[in-house]
């Protein structure tokens, strides 16, 4: 369900032979995160999704999330997308934004015959931090055309339960590991915290692989460049002007023309927040919902690291901050035997009112861990995070953190001709996971198709291209569960009310067999599926039925029945 939350979060660089010296605490009162952060250098400007892992680039990013909860009155921004006359022939077939992600769609499009050229304002690298997938999805690439089948290397063979497969450095999968977890909370036996009830269930082949994606771009890139494809790194695109014959992108030096623009820049691209803002009246629009992450890389974790968690719960909502938190951790073997990342985060809404800060929920993540992480750290039973870090017991590589937003008119329906969006640049991930590799994935090769079937017929006007991205049902109806992990400001809603509700389902599922369990983890919603484990809640905890459909309301309840009736009729 909470696929691909590593495929966004981009990482500050590791420290070089120091680790945090938190006992220099002076007398300014500086936060834990204050004083870990500012021993992280600077990678980027943090407004990206996954900003970089320094204190400016948090606190930017609680300033662009207090702006989107509080808009306030702006200039018209300069439209980054324009309508004139192009009259040069084209030098591409496709000219594709944001190379990161992009360059798996520009090598799928050139294996296809097409003549395709990459922008990138950065260098065209991947970081040195997996992206964890399961297996089926990384082999989307060789089926869509993005890799090789050579290219899929390292740790692929089967694990056993509790086995963790490392692979040889420079392959593409770094690590393999048999078993993932969900976990939540049964404060109703015992708080789990305090060595209470927890409901697990193991799930099959969910999110179970790490993928270096140094390696992934470097050989997507290969690949791209050896079938006689175009990369333009270190250059910035500062518009795009669209004809009726061809579309002009300008750069810093220099203008390109192609039949087709293809927009990978992600959800913080300037042509889907001109699309957004052109649909809105000129203005920003509030997200329908945002996942807030917050995270780390850190060695140390020899007790037991030989598992994942996908989602995992060890208190019940917090009533006075208005949020539920949700675990996620994996191995990290691409970082060392003992390296785990782990990630804390929570969903909510964007109503003004509400009081959340993501260096507060940072400061909510170094209290936790201990009680999160002391089974797989033998340190942290006894430690505080301070004294484990100032020991040298854990070793921090890495702060991560991000702000996912998703909107409920998505997928994005493109508003120009010659303009194509893909990955989360369109919307297409669904308000459950956080987008990034597996957005791209997942859609690549019906994206490719569509892509090829539109040049050769010249089907590059708005109408047949809104086609490409149309209405999901099934991603339109997975809103109801964000909404249900949602706690609404100023509610009284039960604390208990996520953690029983997830405990249920996850049995339920578990009960029906991996065919229902595994997409249903891989955020891939089947109407037989889902309508079977909804039957089997109604008959095993009816008494919750009522209480769902009143928190949750009627009028996500009356737009969920028309989502799931479309995904019936589909």
């Amino acid at each position: 369900m909470l696929a691909n939350l590593l495929c966004c979060a981009v990482a500050a660089r590791a420290l070089q032979h120091q680790r945090p010296r938190l006992a220099t605490r002076t007398s300014l009162k500086a936060t834990r995160t204050e004083q870990i952060l500012e021993h992280l250098e600077s990678e980027g400007d943090g407004l990206g999704a996954g900003a970089a892992g320094t204190l400016a680039g948090l606190r930017a990013l609680d300033a662009r999330w207090e702006a989107m909860r509080r808009p306030t009155a702006a200039p018209p921004a300069t439209p980054f997308v324009t309508e004139a006359s192009v009259e040069a022939e084209p030098d591409f077939d496709v000219v594709v934004l944001g190379g990161t992600l992009g360059v798996f769609a520009a090598s799928a499009f050139q294996a296809r015959g097409l003549k395709v050229c990459v922008i990138e304002r950065g260098p065209l690298a991947g970081r040195n931090q997996e992206w964890n997938l399961s297996l089926d999805e990384v082999r989307d690439l060789v089926d869509a055309g993005a890799l090789h089948e050579d290219d899929i290397d390292g740790a692929v063979k089967t694990p056993g339960k509790y086995e963790v497969l490392r692979g040889d450095p420079d392959t593409l999968v770094a690590s393999h590991f048999g078993s993932v977890r969900a976990g939540f909370n049964d404060q109703e036996h015992g708080a789990s915290g305090s060595g209470g009830a927890l409901q697990e269930v193991w799930l099959p082949s969910v999110l179970n692989v790490g993928v270096r994606p140094d390696v992934a771009v470097r050989r997507a890139r290969r690949r791209f460049e050896e079938q006689g494809g175009v990369v333009r790194e270190h250059t910035a695109c500062n518009g795009v002007v669209v004809g009726e014959k061809s579309a002009q992108v300008t750069l810093d030096e220099e203008v390109i023309t192609t039949r087709l623009v293809v927009d990978a820049m992600g959800n913080a691209s300037p042509v889907a927040r001109q699309c957004r803002r052109e649909a809105n009246d000129g203005a920003d629009p509030r997200p329908s919902g945002i996942c807030c992450v917050v995270g780390t890389s850190m060695a140390g974790f020899a007790k037991d690291n030989s598992y994942g968690d996908l989602i995992y719960t060890n208190e019940d909502t917090r009533i006075h901050q208005e949020r539920q938190y949700f675990w996620e951790a994996f191995p990290a073997m691409s970082l060392g035997e003992d390296a785990r990342t782990t990630y804390l985060f929570t969903y909510l809404d964007a109503d003004e009112a509400r009081q959340h800060t993501v260096e507060g929920q940072f400061e909510d993540y170094w209290r936790m861990l201990p009680t999160y992480q002391k089974h797989n750290a033998a340190c942290l039973q006894e430690k505080s995070i301070e004294d484990a870090l100032e020991d040298g017991d854990l070793i921090l590589k890495r702060c991560l953190y991000g702000l996912f937003p998703t909107y409920k008119d998505s997928p994005l329906p493109t508003r120009w001709d010659r303009v194509l969006a893909v990955g989360d640049a369109s919307g297409v991930q669904s308000p459950l996971s956080f987008g990034g590799f597996g957005a791209l994935t997942r859609h690549l090769g019906r994206v490719t198709d569509a892509v090829e079937d539109a040049l050769q017929n010249d089907a590059l006007d708005r109408a047949s291209l809104t086609l490409v991205n149309g209405y999901a049902p099934n991603i339109a109806a997975t809103w109801m569960f964000q909404k249900s992990f949602v706690h609404p400001v100023a509610s009284d809603r039960p604390a208990s009310f996520v953690n029983r509700l997830m405990r249920q389902n996850y049995i339920n599922m578990e009960d029906l067999g991996d065919d229902v369990l595994r997409p249903f983890n891989q955020d891939v919603v089947q109407p037989r599926a889902l309508l079977k484990v909804l039957g089997l809640a109604t008959l095993r905890d009816p008494l919750n039925i009522l209480p769902l459909c009143y928190w949750i309301g009627p009028q996500e309840l009356v737009e969920w029945l028309g989502h799931f009736g479309m995904m019936l009729l589909y």
